[in-house]
């Protein structure tokens, strides 16, 4: 957003006038506002101090009757006096209590039988008192509404002969605190010495502490004071004015709405805003004709300067008078025509770079191509060697691996040869424990005979004698059998000791062919072996030749590269010049000259 000079001093001067008027207005508010809210403090001091006083004249009063009704309890009818003073005092009811427990009422009352006057609040409290008393207001439970009673006693304390007491609505006293309303939204309260409400525009509150009504209603807060407290009650900026009742423990609070309570102040504030408003709108007015009308040769200097702004400077500014513009137009002028001398001289010297400039990017062109092309027959050639190389070391490689393959094939052939030969020991050990196994089957086979013909001997014998011999018959015919199922077993492994033979005797030939064909193996796989290191020296010595190649034509390619690149760079710095030297030709095309 732009802003003018004119504009800027309009502003500056009417904000001198609107700062001057409001500190001027804000001294007279700050001025008015104290003064109107002491004159406030005052008017609501003396506010609860008149209706304090009334309410302690208004008690004072009913102490007074009750006082004298006491004088009355020596009497022997009492009665007449207690009516009277029910009618001068305009008690609810009025009585008399006596030390031995009686009582006489205005009223008729059914009383208990154990009725006792002395156990009584009133009495007591009177009892223990050299003066009338007032007790705590609570609810009647007859009348449902709020009582006090007041009582006097009759001789020292310790030495009551008679209490004379009278209960009171507090229906006046209720009355004459709501009847204050400094403004429509304000009222009255009355608080006991311990925040307990005695009377409230809201009835709900009676008897109910002050923290009832706002939790900010404590004990500091509804202290007697000179000057209103700032509170908030039922949501409503508050001043808040508390009293002490004369002659009691109360305390009558007025809470002052203060929105309310200020609302000439509040007026007074607006209307000097608008007055200083109107005064800021008269200067800013004349101001804005006297600035117009003097700068009226400054907004020509504007436009000439801004078309120089554009290119422009063939422009001059008149130069007749003395004054400042006079002296500001004169040195435009000069800078006007030196700056058209320069740009003149600039915009030859950039046409001669351009046409240099064009003619070197056309060279280094030329070049950066012919030193492209062979840079890219060298990363062919790179390329055909890596190849070339990858392969060698590929087929070293691989021959290094059979190597080692033809030298583990050696290793295990000539193991295998070894095991062969320990095989053919083996069987040969095996074959001559079978003969032997042989030889002893034939001993148990004859054993076994020899045992068949003792058995059979045996039976013979058992039968020649007879009956006693049975049971030895039957052993020998057990062993006979013993020994004939011992001679089958012992051809049966004859035959199989002789097939193991016969195995092992065929074994041994074919692991002898075995031991022999290993023996050959062996001797091809070293000779192998040896073949595969010779392949793989010459392929070691064939890649080392290559990479050395390999790295003489890298550095080859390396040095093109580098070549092209600072060719490039060169074509791209002469591409930049002739595009600058361009720029700058168009830029000072902008400019409308002198011829």
């Amino acid at each position: 957003m732009r802003s003018s000079l004119r504009t800027r001093l309009i502003a500056a001067c009417v904000l001198i006038v609107a700062i001057a008027t409001s500190v001027v207005a804000a001294v007279n508010l700050a001025t008015t506002r104290n003064h109107t809210l002491e004159q406030l403090d005052g008017q609501m001091n003396d506010l609860a101090t008149t209706h304090g006083q009334t309410i302690g004249v208004w008690l004072h009063s009913k102490q007074a009757v009750v006082a004298s009704l006491v004088q009355a309890a020596a009497a022997a009818d009492p009665l007449p006096a207690i009516l009277a003073a029910e009618r001068a005092g305009e008690f609810n009811l009025t009585y008399i209590g006596y030390a031995d427990k009686r009582a006489i009422f205005s009223q008729q009352r059914t009383l208990p039988p154990d009725y006792d006057a002395t156990q009584r609040t009133w009495y007591r409290l009177a009892a223990e008192s050299t003066g009338p008393v007032t007790t705590k207001p609570y609810i009647g439970a007859s009348t449902g509404k709020m009582l006090i009673t007041f009582a006097a006693a009759q001789g020292a304390p310790g030495r009551v002969g008679a209490v004379a007491g009278a209960d009171v609505l507090l229906e006046t006293v209720t009355s004459s605190v709501l009847a204050i309303r400094p403004t429509p939204s304000s009222y009255a309260f009355l608080l006991d010495a311990d925040g307990t409400v005695i009377a409230h525009p809201d009835a709900a509150l009676a008897l109910k502490p002050a923290s009832a009504i706002s939790t900010a209603l404590s004990n500091e807060a509804l202290a007697p004071a000179q000057r209103g407290r700032r509170l908030e009650l039922g949501g409503r900026d508050t001043l808040l004015y508390v009293q002490t009742v004369p002659g009691t423990r109360w305390r009558l609070a007025i809470a002052l709405d203060r929105h309310e309570a200020t609302a000439a102040l509040q007026s007074m504030i607006t209307t000097s805003a608008i007055a200083a408003l109107v005064c800021a709108a008269v200067a800013a007015a004349l101001l804005f004709w006297w600035i117009t009308k003097a700068l009226h040769r400054l907004r020509r200097l504007r436009s000439v300067i801004t078309a120089a702004g554009d290119g422009d400077f063939t422009l001059r500014l008149p130069e007749r008078g003395r004054d400042e513009l006079d002296e500001i137009a004169a040195a435009f002028n000069r800078f006007a025509g030196n700056t058209d001398q320069v740009l003149q001289k600039i915009r030859n010297v950039g046409e001669s770079v351009r046409r240099a400039s064009q003619e070197i990017a056309s060279g280094n062109g030329d070049l950066s191509s012919r030193t492209e092309l062979q840079a890219s027959s060298l990363g062919e050639t790179v390329d055909s060697v890596g190849k070339l190389t990858l392969t060698v070391k590929q087929n070293a490689d691989s021959a290094d691996q059979a190597n080692q393959f033809a030298a583990s094939a050696c290793q295990i052939a000539e193991k295998g040869g070894s095991v062969v030969t320990s095989v053919v020991s083996v069987m040969a050990s095996i074959k001559a424990s079978s003969s032997k196994v042989v030889d002893i089957i034939g001993v148990i086979d004859g054993i076994a005979f020899q045992t068949n013909i003792l058995a059979l001997n045996a039976a013979v014998e058992a039968a020649r004698a007879g009956a006693q011999g049975r049971g030895f018959a039957v052993v020998a015919s057990e062993v006979r059998a013993l020994a004939q199922r011992s001679a089958d077993a012992a051809k049966e492994i004859k035959r199989l000791i002789g097939d193991a033979v016969q195995n092992v005797d065929s074994g041994n030939l074919l692991v002898a062919d075995a031991g022999a064909t290993m023996k050959d193996i062996v001797a091809s796989v070293q000779r192998v072996t040896s073949i595969m290191g010779e392949i793989t020296l010459a392929s070691r010595v064939q890649t080392a030749e290559i990479e050395q190649i390999n790295q003489a034509i890298a550095l080859m390619q390396g040095g093109t590269q580098q070549n092209a690149v600072m060719v490039q760079q060169a074509a791209a710095a002469a591409g930049s010049l002739q595009k600058e030297a361009a720029g700058l030709s168009n830029a000072l095309g902008v400019f409308r000259l002198a011829a």
